[in-house]
């Protein structure tokens, strides 16, 4: 029985994760999608596609990692003394510098050199314009009812110090890559926002001078807690059988054979194995995406497969193998190829 009711909460949540795939709603990647293409063109008239967006979680001490250790960075000032950041790499940079001296951005290599005050004060109306627009864009969509209100702060020296100044214990973070001109530069935003609070489920009523009696709602009812908790995913395109010396011998860059027809049956594995799901993988705008198969899934949208789901940027097919030794197989998910060992699908 237990395991029924597990199973039946992961299919509701993966139902629930392909309905969230609608264009037609707003979402935060959406919006910030949105938001600095519009300020581009509105405030430097500046041609600015975003070509991808990623999402995930990061905790105070992983911030300086995240930013990485040239470019532009920035403290952003909030509500109630909120602190978010952002980082503008060279390209895009230079990028903005150029259009607002040049009128253009000119192709070829972006010369090293270290931001300035000045560079800031330049590109703050875009973050302006940009945080503004997230907060029009998730306001309009109900997602978020009080807005943000997150503005250019002050610059840093470097992402150490800018950690350094950032309160909140976890943050959302959001890398943008921008194509510019179109076509003459690449260059990417990272963002990093405190999550919104949680609501307080106490509900305090009438407290006078002496103190007012105290409103506790009822229990939330189950299902809503279990559908509202995070389950992770596994895409499972194949299983390859290795003795523990392969694997343990594995390199990056090595190449290991799939079999075609596993791009054909990619399984949504979750926790313990359990099965939620299957597909085939595609694309779907250009991202990698899974178009999911069985009961009830006819007619809905392609599900974008991971927590980061980027395309690569050679247009590959983007494969990590992750291992699992101690049971003498390699588990391959799709993802965007990092520092995991590159997978290729052959015939047969």
């Amino acid at each position: 029985m237990a395991d029924q009711n597990k199973a039946s909460v992961i299919r509701r949540k993966t139902r629930a994760a392909r309905e969230g795939a609608d264009p037609r709603v707003m979402s935060p990647v959406r919006a910030l999608r949105l938001a600095l293409a519009r300020a581009a063109d509105t405030l430097l008239d500046l041609p600015l596609v975003v070509a991808t967006v990623e999402q995930r979680r990061v905790e105070a001490g992983e911030v300086e990692a995240a930013l990485g250790a040239d470019g532009l960075f920035l403290l952003l000032d909030g509500r109630a003394g909120a602190r978010a950041a952002m980082r503008l790499d060279p390209g895009l940079l230079a990028a903005l510098i150029e259009v607002q001296t040049t009128g253009r951005v000119r192709p070829g290599e972006v010369r090293a050199r270290v931001p300035t005050r000045t560079d800031a004060a330049m590109v703050a109306p875009l973050v302006d314009a940009l945080l503004a627009g997230f907060d029009d864009g998730m306001g309009e969509s109900g997602a978020e009812p009080a807005p943000r209100g997150f503005h250019f702060g002050d610059r840093m020296e470097d992402a150490r110090a800018l950690a350094l100044l950032l309160v909140a214990p976890e943050f959302e973070f959001f890398r943008l890559t921008v194509d510019l001109g179109p076509g003459l530069r690449t260059g990417r935003l990272d963002l990093l926002l405190p999550p919104l609070p949680a609501p307080d489920p106490v509900a305090r009523k009438g407290a006078g001078r002496g103190g007012g009696p105290v409103q506790v709602p009822a229990p939330e009812d189950v299902a809503a807690v279990a559908l509202a908790a995070p389950v992770v995913l596994d895409a499972v395109l194949a299983r390859i059988h290795l003795p523990l010396s392969a694997a343990m011998s594995l390199e990056v860059g090595q190449r290991l054979g799939l079999p075609v027809q596993s791009l054909r049956r990619v399984r949504l594995v979750a926790a313990g194995g359990h099965v939620a799901a299957e597909g085939r993988l595609g694309r779907r705008d250009g991202w990698r995406a899974l178009r999911l198969g069985g009961e009830g899934t006819e007619g809905r949208p392609a599900a974008a497969v991971g927590r980061e789901a980027v395309p690569d940027a050679g247009g590959g097919a983007g494969l990590v193998a992750k291992g699992a030794a101690g049971e003498g197989a390699t588990q391959a998910t799709e993802g965007t190829p990092t520092d995991g060992t590159a997978l290729t699908p052959v015939s047969g």
